[in-house]
């Protein structure tokens, strides 16, 4: 995704380690700081460092395959899904009740919709979901789709999450 790509995000972390990092002619030891982004290949792994029972959708749009797990600050973990056209879908999962998107794009449209029981908050246009929005049990989740998707396909989606 342009706002969200993995490119992106590591660039960050790489100028962070730079700054942070000291100055190499200085006589003090350099103090690093830890890397807040840390990549795992097992969602089970990463969702029990950053302390979350491990709810993720079970369906999405045809030819999406996971491709990236990471745990931002060992309390935010995310997958980014893609297709073979390089399009993503992010997936993120928080502990509390708060938007974790990280996109704050003045959507045309801005609206509560159902699925079964789950309230979600879609953002988007008048037929198409670029990020939707919503908390369950003490914990909240974003569905970020850089190629949007319908109403129905967020409902399918959400629903196919399994709750203990």
């Amino acid at each position: 995704m342009k706002k969200y790509g993995m490119k992106r995000i590591l660039l960050v972390g790489v100028a962070a380690s730079a700054f942070y990092g000291g100055d190499v002619h200085a006589e003090q030891p350099v103090q690093h700081i830890p890397f807040p982004l840390v990549p795992y290949t097992s969602v089970r792994d990463a969702w029990a460092v950053a302390g979350l029972p491990v709810y993720t959708p079970t369906l999405l749009p045809v030819g999406y395959l996971q491709k990236d797990i990471i745990v931002i600050d060992k309390s935010l973990a995310e997958i980014f899904y893609r297709n073979e056209a390089g399009k993503e879908i992010l997936f993120r999962m928080a502990r509390g009740d708060a938007d974790i998107s990280g996109d704050n794009t003045a959507y045309e449209v801005n609206q509560v919709i159902q699925a079964g029981r789950q309230y979600i908050r879609v953002k988007g246009t008048e037929k198409l979901v670029s990020l939707a929005l919503w908390s369950r049990s003490g914990y909240t989740f974003s569905l970020s789709f850089e190629e949007p998707v319908s109403v129905e396909a967020v409902q399918a989606i959400v629903t196919t999450i399994l709750w203990n």
